[in-house]
C-alpha cells in the first residue's frame, strides 16, 4: 500500500516547477540585485533558481539563471552563489547557458559538477576549477549519456509563460 501512495506522489514531484525570482529567499534576491547593479543595471532581473548544496558544507547554495536582458541568442547568464550563515556570495558567472541545468554526482575540487545545455553542442560538463565554474559552456566537454542520466535536473524551462 505504501508503494502505491509513493507512485501517486511521484508524478507531482517530477512536475514540480522551477523556482522563480519572486519565490527566492530575500538574501538571494539581495545577492542577485547586487550582482546586476555591479554590472550597471538597476532593475530587478527576472530569474529562475535552484537551491542545492554544491560544496558539501550542508548549506543550500544557489544556481541562478538570469532571464530577459541577461539572455542573448546563445543563452542566458548563469550565476552560482555560495550560501554562508547570513548571505549568498558570488562564486562565478557563466554566459550563454541554457536549461536544463543539472547537478551531477561527480565532484571537482569539492564542488558538484553542473551539466548545462549549450546551443550547437548539447549537454556539457561545467566542472569547478578550485575557484569558479567555467565562463563559457560552449568550450566545455560534452557530457556522456550516463553522466546526464545520473544528474538531477534543478533548473528547467517553464512550459507555460510565467
Amino acid at each position: 500500500m505504501r508503494q502505491l501512495g509513493l507512485l501517486w506522489v511521484l508524478p507531482f514531484l517530477l512536475l514540480a516547477p522551477t523556482l522563480r525570482a519572486q519565490d527566492a529567499p530575500p538574501r538571494l534576491i539581495e545577492a542577485v540585485q547586487a550582482y546586476v547593479e555591479r554590472k550597471g543595471n538597476h532593475e530587478r532581473p527576472q530569474f529562475r533558481y535552484a537551491l542545492t548544496d554544491l560544496d558539501g558544507d550542508g548549506r543550500a547554495d544557489a544556481i541562478v539563471l538570469l532571464l530577459g536582458n541577461w539572455c542573448g541568442s546563445g543563452g542566458c547568464n548563469m550565476l552560482v552563489f555560495r550560501a554562508t550563515k547570513d548571505r549568498f556570495t558570488l562564486v562565478s558567472g557563466s554566459t550563454i547557458t541554457n536549461e536544463p541545468i543539472r547537478v551531477s554526482p561527480e565532484r571537482a575540487h569539492g564542488w558538484g559538477t553542473l551539466i548545462v545545455f549549450a546551443k550547437g553542442k548539447g549537454d556539457v560538463l561545467m566542472r569547478f576549477n578550485g575557484t569558479r565554474y567555467p565562463l563559457n559552456p560552449s568550450t566545455q566537454a560534452k557530457a556522456t549519456p550516463a553522466q546526464v542520466s545520473a544528474a538531477q535536473v534543478v533548473v528547467m524551462k517553464q512550459s507555460v509563460p510565467q
